[in-house]
């Protein structure tokens, strides 16, 4: 796991929402919670975090709920991750070391560097409607359960 919890429930999230969700069709904190099987509470938090910043829409009242924009699912997954978590992790040791830079790598300094432009070249390109497609499509899969997304 390289990312928090709270990022991992924030791109499944906002994936579950672009399948599932609209201007038309909003969706329930208690509805994405029980079919993302994450703690409402917490992922209420996120949720509400991610709207505040513009990231997704919500709206209160009867026929209230949170919804992805077109414009939301243009938003690759390294300016989610941050918008929940900032960078850090791209400027860090791959051993923890405080002191590894190019002058005093550690260890496996030079092959993490690597690793990490890899993964931050992916998380720059990926995008939210990328991700949806790919669901689409049957080239990936994510463990969401629906139980009554249109029912309501």
């Amino acid at each position: 796991m390289i990312f928090s919890k709270s990022t991992e429930y924030a791109i499944r999230a906002m994936v579950y929402l672009a399948f599932y969700s609209g201007p038309e069709k909003r969706l329930g904190i208690k509805q994405i919670a029980s079919d993302l099987n994450f703690p409402e509470h917490f992922l209420g938090k996120i949720l509400q975090d991610l709207a505040k910043k513009q990231i997704i829409t919500s709206s209160k009242g009867p026929h209230g709920g949170f919804y992805v924009t077109e414009e939301g699912k243009s938003l690759s997954l390294l300016r989610l991750i941050d918008t929940i978590d900032g960078l850090e992790f791209f400027n860090t040791c791959g051993l923890g070391m405080h002191e590894c830079n190019e002058d005093k790598p550690c260890p496996i300094h030079n092959q993490y560097q690597i690793i990490k432009g890899n993964l931050y070249k992916l998380l720059s390109e990926k995008t939210i409607k990328d991700m949806e497609n790919d669901l689409n499509n049957g080239i990936a899969f994510m463990d969401f359960y629906p139980r009554n997304v249109f029912s309501q």
